[in-house]
């Protein structure tokens, strides 16, 4: 039953079990209408076809309140970027119909690539919260025939800037956005989509806030808050028993392997992850901020521990990561970051086998993880093309049954129909079928991964890069599980190492090997 109780004077809230769920779920459909307005307003594929997006709402503080049920890097984010933008925006400089943009790669997910759009949010002319909208834009332009060595070489750094006031576009920064990537009119829709999405919750939000005669998020944002955080604490207190924990994988960069070590400390209701011993920030785009190591390290204890829990500041706030400045996991600017997924998808793996002893019933062994694939080139007609997709390897067996065939974890990207990139992209593709037997024997067997080959068709010359991160390194298995097959890249038959461009030109073929993933518990106990 909502009540009102008198506090300092003031008239405030409070819900009970019912009215929290029930005005929870409303504003989950708030954000949800907001993530449909960007799917139907894009152009990429990596947006529409592989969902690489994400819409949150905001408290007017900058915490996440709600987020939709995208692509797990992007909801379970800990995005800064509202924190950030309003250093260099003040609060009281706002109004409506005003949007700011960053592609920061410190502040949101990681690389330039990824570019939000933050909007304030107003009722009845006051300030009621933030929406931030963001997406995987397929170009942003620097250069794709090598390895950047710093940020600045892999493309445009979009800095704080109003991409809309009070309703109306910034005409200079979309010129200057076209001049600098391939493939301008999709990337200028594909932020017009953000846009939409940021103005659809603005308009969804209005109608919540006086349907259900809230003057504010004040107090169902700090309710929801709380619910979320006093969950998580129990889990960590029901789950992880006061203590430390380490763990450690092994990842590839170049010609160097890179280790990941966590030590996990449990205490009273929180986690504290330490990323000290990791290896030294690298000068190819492998490296990951700060930002994008925590959106893995808080997203795989929820899944652990609370996958029910909707993303939210309370369900990640007794998550704490930290990592020394300067390793490959908190990389100092200026270093490239281009290929940060090469490497942060592979954090849950360490922390996993640091929690192995304890939670034997809710693991996963390693998945083979995905490829993500870039082609870029131009078509006989001249016009530039530019987009990616993914190729899931295996998922990893979970303690109760097998893994998943073709499917990608930690991220939970989409594959890419054959039908989609054959119209787009002058490929033709030969085969996408299963690896059979790449997964690892156990009692419950690891998921297969794929092989995938495709065909140049173009009579141009096409840049094509393959990055995934742990080819000859096998997915392990756990708990007696056996490993899961590696993966491999060929073009025309011959390997090529991982996260190589390459200029494929007219009837070259490129084969891709998916891992399999590990298997769980020795065969014999099948």
């Amino acid at each position: 039953m909502l009540k009102q109780s008198v506090k300092n004077k003031k008239l405030t809230p409070h819900f009970g079990a019912v009215d929290l769920e029930v005005l929870w779920s409303q504003l989950v459909t708030v954000v949800d209408e907001a993530a449909y307005a960007i799917l139907r307003t894009s152009m990429s594929k990596i947006v529409v076809e592989a969902r690489d997006f994400g819409a949150l709402l905001l408290d007017p503080e900058g915490q996440l309140l709600i987020s939709d049920a995208g692509v797990a890097s992007k909801i379970g984010t800990n995005s800064v970027a509202v924190k950030a933008l309003l250093k260099h925006f003040p609060v009281k400089t706002l109004r409506p119909g005003d949007m700011l943009i960053t592609n920061n790669p410190w502040w949101i997910m990681g690389h330039l690539n990824d570019v939000a759009i933050v909007a304030p949010l107003f009722h009845k002319n006051r300030l009621v919260g933030f929406a931030e909208c963001m997406a995987h834009m397929s170009d942003i332009g620097g250069c794709l025939s090598a390895s950047p060595r710093e940020v600045y070489e892999e493309g445009l750094i979009i800095p704080p800037t109003k991409i809309m006031e009070q309703g109306v576009e910034n005409a200079t920064f979309f010129n200057l956005l076209k001049a600098n990537v391939r493939v301008p009119l999709q990337i200028s829709s594909d932020l017009r989509g953000l846009i939409s999405g940021c103005r659809v919750m603005q308009a969804e939000l209005s109608r919540f806030l006086t349907e259900s005669r809230l003057s504010d998020l004040g107090a169902l944002g700090q309710a929801i808050i709380e619910h979320s955080k006093k969950t998580m604490q129990k889990a960590i207190r029901r789950s992880i028993p006061t203590g430390t924990y380490t763990g450690h994988t092994v990842i590839q960069a170049g010609a160097n392997p890179l280790e990941i070590k966590v030590s996990i400390r449990s205490r009273n209701g929180r986690i504290a992850m330490d990323f000290s011993g990791s290896s030294a920030q690298q000068e190819v785009g492998v490296n990951c901020t700060l930002v994008y190591t925590h959106v893995w390290c808080a997203y795989i204890i929820k899944c652990l521990l609370c996958p029910d829990l909707p993303n939210n500041a309370g369900t990640f706030e007794p998550i704490e990561v930290s990592a020394p400045e300067g390793c490959f996991l908190n990389p100092r600017f200026p270093a490239p970051v281009r290929l940060k997924s090469s490497s942060g998808h592979f954090v849950p793996d360490a922390i996993i086998e640091a929690l192995q002893g304890v939670l034997k019933q809710r693991l996963i062994a390693e998945s083979g993880n995905k490829f993500a694939i870039l082609f870029s080139g131009r078509h006989e007609s001249g016009h530039a093309f530019s987009d990616s997709m993914f190729i899931m390897g295996g998922m990893g067996a979970r303690s109760n049954k097998a893994g998943l065939h073709c499917s990608s974890f930690p991220a939970n990207s989409s594959n890419l129909p054959i039908e989609i990139l054959e119209s787009t992209i002058p490929v033709r593709v030969h085969h996408k079928k299963i690896r059979t037997n790449s997964g690892g024997a156990g009692k419950h067997y690891g998921g297969c991964g794929q092989d995938y080959q495709f065909e140049s068709l173009s009579d141009n010359p096409m840049i094509v890069r393959a990055s995934h991160g742990k080819l000859a390194v096998a997915p392990l298995g756990l708990l007696g599980g056996e490993d899961g097959a590696i993966g491999a890249i060929l073009l025309n038959d011959q390997p090529i190492a991982d996260k190589t461009p390459v200029r494929m030109k007219k009837a070259d073929v490129m084969r891709l090997l998916t891992p399999g993933s590990g298997g769980m518990g020795r065969p014999n106990k099948r």
